[in-house]
């Protein structure tokens, strides 16, 4: 029996529990993360290099907090709700929200203990059933999760785990799940799509992104450029929202640029920056800064530390719109960095990229800059911060769009992502009145239907008294079929 047919067995039983139930038995979960906290961050420090207090935050201690949230408002996201009809007062409509059944979750290596979670738990807590397939460079970490998921005493089948690489994660949606989450670059992605087309099959994407940081004339120069230093380079800059572009205004660019310069030189490449996971992606980072230095535009680092540790570098300089770090995901240490001299301008260049996963605005006047951030085209943006921070809430929703992808992980938004609206229609009398539309057609009908759409587009007391008049000789007109 395959992983999906296994979890298909499940999922009856597993929907049929009460989102209070699954939450109650999932909630321990925060505490067993906790408990074990230094092991998983050790484990992840070992399989994918990334320095351990990243590992412990970025990972651990995001998980617990993800965890206690969603385990408590599931509940209330996933409510059934009434809603107002008031084209028919006589009946009840409520809203239910209905797992697809059984969810595939493809997920990275980069994070790979918070961003597998942020999939898996949601889906849980909505009923589903789930398959998980970590990355094949982090499986000791997705073997973690996994068991610290089957000690909370789960029914079989509810929760599985496949290792393997992206043949195994091809076999699973081959199997026709009921839905797949894939969180990884862009070209993975399209596949993913296509493959799930072919049945088809509703898909969550999370991809990557160019994001960038836009630095308005009268920003706090020091804070910008201390924004730049860490969003361009925390995890080793192997993040989907890390910052790969700078937008600078002309009348502060060089002095920005002094200041992100002589602060990417203090980072302690020992201590503060990750490798390469591995040659495939050191190969990127070599093919970007070659294009880099020979367009003559590499402004500072660009040196090589270690056979997979690249020193921070800064991109700048006249042609850096055409270069490949400007253009494309480079998922490292690399930040390019280009002048622009209005607000309409940095929206055109924030814009000129098929990407829209996060962005940042700094300025000290924060109405502004509010005002440009609301222009962009970004899943997050963030005033003052870097928009990666928004990762680190759990309340607050996560996605792109464009080529960074569609559907949402984090917050009411990602426990909806993983359910289907079910529409229940019930009678409020116990005989119920013959519709106002249906057979036979007349004038009559069109005149009375006519007179309520009016009541609707100018409810003023004419137009509802006319409305119900016509109604009303409508229902003495003849009987309906």
């Amino acid at each position: 029996m395959s992983p999906v047919e296994r979890a298909r067995s499940a999922a009856a039983g597993w929907a049929a529990r009460t989102v209070e139930e699954r939450a109650a038995l999932l909630r321990p979960l925060a505490g067993r993360l906790a408990d074990d906290a230094e092991r998983l961050a050790d484990l992840i420090h070992d399989e994918n290099g990334k320095p351990r207090s990243e590992a412990m935050t970025h990972d651990v201690v995001a998980s617990i907090v993800l965890t206690r949230w969603v385990t408590e408002a599931a509940p209330r996201a996933l409510a059934t709700r009434s809603v107002a009809t008031p084209g028919q007062p006589h009946r009840r409509a409520t809203v239910v929200r209905r797992p697809y059944g059984v969810v595939v979750a493809i997920t990275p290596w980069n994070i790979p203990l918070m961003i597998p979670l942020s999939s898996v738990l949601p889906a849980l807590l909505a009923g589903n059933v789930v398959v998980l397939k970590p990355s094949e460079l982090t499986p000791n970490t997705g073997a973690a999760l996994a068991a610290h998921l089957d000690a909370l005493g789960l029914p079989e089948g509810v929760f599985q785990l496949v290792q393997g690489d992206g043949a195994v994660g091809a076999a699973l949606v081959d199997a026709q799940p009921d839905k797949v989450v894939f969180t990884g670059s862009v070209p993975t992605g399209r596949r993913v799509m296509a493959a799930c087309a072919r049945f088809p099959i509703p898909v969550t994407l999370e991809l990557g992104g160019v994001d960038a940081l836009i630095v308005r004339a009268d920003a706090d120069l020091e804070l910008a450029a201390s924004a730049i230093a860490w969003g361009a380079t925390f995890n080793g800059g192997q993040a989907c929202c890390s910052v790969e572009r700078v937008l600078v205004h002309v009348d502060v660019y060089g002095k920005l640029l002094a200041r992100v310069t002589e602060k990417l030189g203090r980072i302690d490449p020992r201590a503060d920056l990750g490798p390469a996971v591995d040659d495939r992606q050191r190969g990127v980072w070599s093919t970007h800064l070659a294009d880099a230095r020979a367009r003559g535009l590499v402004a500072a680092g660009g040196d090589w530390l270690g056979p997979r540790t690249l020193a921070p570098t800064l991109v700048a300089g006249e042609g850096v719109l055409d270069c490949v770090a400007w253009r494309e995901e480079t998922f490292g240490p690399i930040v390019a960095a280009a002048p622009y001299r209005s607000d309409d301008e940095a929206v055109a260049l924030h814009d000129g990229t098929p990407y829209g996963l996060t962005a940042s605005v700094f300025g000290r006047d924060v109405s502004a800059a509010t005002a440009l951030a609301r222009r962009l085209r970004a899943g997050a943006v963030a005033v003052n911060e870097v928009a990666a921070t928004v990762y680190a809430h759990p309340q607050l929703p996560w996605g792109g769009v464009g080529a960074s992808g569609f559907g949402r992980s984090h917050g009411e938004a990602g426990l909806l992502d993983l359910t289907w609206p079910q529409v229940i229609d019930t009678p409020r009398l116990p005989h119920e009145p013959k519709p106002l539309w249906g057979y036979p057609y007349d004038d009559v009908q069109e005149r009375a239907l006519l007179a309520v759409g009016h009541a609707f587009a100018r409810p003023a007391p004419r137009t509802v008294l006319r409305a119900a008049r016509a109604v009303g000789r409508l229902l003495t007109h003849r009987p309906r079929l």
